[in-house]
């Protein structure tokens, strides 16, 4: 059954005042949600559903526990659809509820602004050794290095966004955020995806010509989905393409980036640091190497966290799912 068949037959089976949880995970104007065929009943996101609530019809989601998603999906058999807040599915996916009966639709576009906002300021401390200066501050030590008079769009240095030749790996709807402000700075942008072309105004060239754009690369940003076709694409020997005073900083996923080839890398000063908001393992094991790395900013996936107009997505699903049309980000 397609998605759209899905849905309208889901509309058939609307009655009045049908149960929509929502989690205290994330504070919500439920106000904005009063005034549909339906009632609202907050959820702990950590805890098994209450036996009162295992009825609801509607489910939205945010940072819950595998364990509460588990159960939800093992004991609410009158579960029609599941609004994500996240801007993926997996972990509704991975919980077990059944796609062919449940509408799942994702937070896909919440998370647009923070992320972009977090990599520049990631692009930033990289460029102006805000890091080493905290460093110093923390030893009680003067970074006079780091003052005074300065070279400034220097060939092989990345030490500004001016004039800096700035690749975007994985050009979606976040690129798209970053991409103005970066421009407005005085940067190079140029995306990299699947297919090339133009998007929003900026070249983007397919995966083909990856090499070639790395080459001339001062700072990558990657921002690829997780997926079997995105583990360990950032390779070592991609690495080996980009030049030494070039900066990786990677808010997409953690298992697009080699990390024990990005180590290498920065422990042998092959390329210039690197900033790193997500991990293949997450929280970072307290052994890795990876905090005592030269030259890297670790933040702790912090990036995204903070779904804004969440409200919006969840009253538009809604009136659309209650009139049996598509939904948005539907899986």
């Amino acid at each position: 059954m397609s998605p759209l068949a899905r849905l309208t037959h889901l509309s058939k089976q609307i009655t009045p005042k049908m149960k929509l949880l929502y989690p205290t995970s994330l504070h919500l104007n439920t106000q904005s949600l009063e005034g549909f065929s339906v009632s609202l009943h907050p959820y702990d996101v950590t805890a098994p559903i209450p036996e009162s609530l295992i009825d609801a019809d509607f489910l939205v989601t945010w940072s819950n526990k595998a364990s509460n998603l588990q159960d939800a999906a093992k004991r609410m058999k009158n579960l029609r659809w599941i609004q994500s807040l996240a801007a993926g599915p997996n972990d509704v996916l991975a919980a077990g509820f059944d796609a062919s009966r449940i509408a799942i639709t994702t937070g896909s576009g919440l998370h647009d602004e923070t992320v972009a906002e977090h990599t520049l300021g990631l692009l930033l401390n990289a460029a102006r050794r805000f890091y080493e200066m905290r460093d110093f501050q923390n030893r009680g030590v003067w970074p006079a290095h780091l003052g005074g008079p300065q070279g400034d769009r220097e060939p092989g240095t990345f030490k500004t966004l001016k004039s800096a030749n700035i690749t975007i790996w994985g050009f979606g709807n976040i690129a798209k955020k970053l991409a103005p402000v970066l421009t407005a700075l005085g940067a190079n942008v140029t995306g990299v995806a699947r297919s090339d072309g133009v998007r929003d105004g900026y070249r983007v060239v397919g995966e083909d010509s990856l090499p070639k754009v790395l080459e001339s690369t001062d700072a990558l940003v990657m921002i690829l989905p997780g997926s079997a076709s995105t583990n360990g694409a950032l390779s070592a020997e991609r690495l080996k393409l980009l030049p030494k005073h070039a900066w990786v900083v990677n808010v997409g996923r953690g298992t697009s980036v080699d990390e024990d080839a990005l180590l290498q890398a920065l422990e042998s000063g092959s390329i210039g640091g690197a900033a790193l908001d997500v991990f293949s393992t997450e929280p970072l094991p307290a052994e890795s190497k990876l905090y005592a790395a030269p030259n890297l900013i670790l933040s702790p996936h912090a990036a995204g966290g903070r779904p804004r107009e969440a409200e919006a997505l969840i009253g538009y699903n809604l009136r659309r799912l209650l009139a049996g049309q598509e939904l948005k980000n539907i899986i």
